[in-house]
């Protein structure tokens, strides 16, 4: 029981040490995981926080079987403001490194950051991975059992900056590197697998950089747990290099709406539509669009990321969030999404997949409205689990 309070107390102090507040208002009758602990520890339960301060930080680190890798995942959520929260919309950083038993080793930092009066925004993703990874074969090839594992190293260094054009619509451009090292296959089919004969069995390292044009619009309040508002990217990418040095292009277009059904109650219904393709060259085997690799890794719930990949994916995604507790401090999520690839080195959309939901939330932050996500979803033939302090979009 001494050692059992002894870890109680210390994840207590981390909380304190990572949840106070920013300069958003405070709703007594709202409790969020700082006010439990609070109670728990027989504190006072009238917590002061400073609504001066502009900046709000979460930890998380626990132990979860994430994509049926078990491991340990800390997830780092901070958010702020660069200005006046009247004038200047909330950014964010989070930082989740992932440590799996089947030896995946993930280092990403994601950033999504407002200027003074939102003249910019800035988007950014950069990691480091060892990452083993199932492959499953490339569009209409695709098989319910695993025909390879394909081990390899990434750096990414990916950058975006847009510029206030009018109201909440952005221009700019990006910058894109992805470093493929030590790149290596174990088969379990005795044929050739799809990335032997996509890659003409090179397994050589690989730079690819591109530059890209984003279009931008963004009209959500809170990016973490958006409650209203719209948000459409479309990136036209330009890569330099690909297969046997061809240069390629690609489309990246994310368009999420979202409805609120009440005025003070967490009521939301949000939706999301997915494009993603490459065409004009060769690519890499790994830059290809695959199901939970778009950049924030959230589509697919419902199956093991890496499970569908071919020149273009499409995804659709519907979620209905509420709470379940009048505080806010429990809530719970519904989801359905469907998703296809095509038959490789085509745009033809005819083998659809489809997966269905659910998920628990706990009130984090109540300062920033982050949530403790806690998603299970199914398909025919797989699941996923999937942890962390954002929604998934």
């Amino acid at each position: 029981m001494k050692s059992l309070k002894f870890i109680f107390t210390v994840f207590f102090f981390l909380i304190i040490s990572f949840c106070y507040s920013q300069n958003d208002t405070i709703e007594n009758k709202k409790k969020d995981i700082l006010d439990v602990l609070y109670k728990l520890f027989d504190k006072n339960d009238s917590i002061s926080r400073n609504s001066d301060k502009k900046v709000a930080f979460s930890l998380l680190p626990v132990p979860i079987d994430s994509d049926k890798n078990a491991g340990l995942v800390v997830s780092f959520l901070t958010t702020f403001y660069l200005g006046d929260r009247e004038t200047t919309k909330m950014s964010q950083v989070t930082f989740s490194p992932y440590f799996s038993f089947t030896k995946q080793y993930v280092f990403p930092i994601q950033s999504y950051i407002y200027t003074k009066n939102n003249n910019w925004n800035f988007i950014g993703d950069y990691r480091y991975m060892i990452y083993p990874q199932p492959t499953y074969g490339l569009g209409g090839h695709n098989t319910d059992e695993k025909m390879s594992t394909l081990d390899y190293q990434q750096w990414r260094f990916y950058q975006f900056a847009t510029r206030k054009i009018i109201g909440n619509f952005r221009l700019g451009l990006g910058f894109l590197l992805d470093n493929y090292q030590n790149i290596s296959e174990e088969s379990y089919i005795d044929e050739e697998t799809d990335y032997f004969k996509y890659m003409d069995g090179n397994f050589d390292d690989e730079n690819s950089f591109g530059v890209a044009i984003q279009g931008l619009y963004d009209s959500r309040e809170n990016n973490v747990n958006p409650e209203q508002g719209l948000y459409v990217e479309a990136d036209y990418r330009m890569n330099t290099s690909g297969v046997n040095d061809e240069k390629w292009k690609s489309i990246y277009f994310d368009a999420r709406k979202y409805y609120s059904f009440h005025k003070t109650k967490h009521r939301v219904l949000a939706s999301r539509v997915f494009y993603w393709s490459t065409f004009g060259g060769k690519p890499h085997y790994l830059d290809l669009p695959s199901i939970g690799w778009d950049r924030d890794g959230k589509t697919g719930r419902g199956f093991t990321r890496n499970r569908f990949r071919s020149n273009a994916l499409i995804y659709f995604e519907t979620e209905y969030r509420t709470d379940i507790t009048k505080n806010g401090f429990f809530g719970a999520v519904f989801f359905t999404n469907i998703s296809s690839v095509s038959k490789l080195d085509t745009y033809n959309f005819s083998k659809w997949n489809p997966a269905v939901g659910t998920g628990i939330r706990i009130k984090w932050n109540k300062q920033n409205n982050s949530n403790l996500v806690l998603d299970f979803g199914v398909s025919k033939n797989d699941w996923s689990l999937r942890l962390g302090l954002a929604e998934n979009f």
